[in-house]
């Protein structure tokens, strides 16, 4: 599929000067993977259409994984969705993206933010493990 290799080279440019590589791309599937990345997590990439992407990190020691984002929009402005996957996956490999799961539901949020999302009961995971965190259920 064509649309593979365009987003294979978006994500190669965004995340050059990393240590973060395409492990494996098929048709519809491309896997992002890093020797830093903490446990064998690994952020999946689906290509459901030129404009609609389903953006997954992958963490193994985390009940509910992997944890998709969806990214899509209209097909006029797939090479803007495209760009925002990109920037999404580098911003998760550089860890200033990371993710909070709670008791009903996760979100992806700005690392800077983190204190103020997690509260008691919830759980924070990033690429490295850099900003892993637990606070302890009341």
């Amino acid at each position: 599929m064509q649309a593979t290799g365009i987003v294979v080279r978006a994500l190669s440019e965004a995340l050059a000067g990393t240590d973060a590589a395409v492990a494996t791309a098929d048709c519809d599937l491309i896997v992002v993977s890093s020797p830093s990345a903490k446990s064998g997590r690994r952020i999946e990439i689906r290509i459901r259409d030129s404009s609609d992407f389903d953006v997954a990190l992958v963490v193994p020691e985390a009940p509910g994984s992997p944890f998709e984002q969806v990214i899509s929009g209209p097909s006029q402005d797939a090479s803007a969705v495209l760009a925002e996957v990109a920037r999404f996956v580098s911003n998760l490999v550089a860890e200033h993206t990371a993710l909070v799961v709670g008791p009903r539901g996760r979100r992806f949020v700005p690392a800077n933010e983190l204190g103020s999302e997690l509260r008691p009961g919830f759980t924070s995971f990033s690429w490295r493990g850099q900003h892993d965190a637990s606070a302890p259920a009341v």
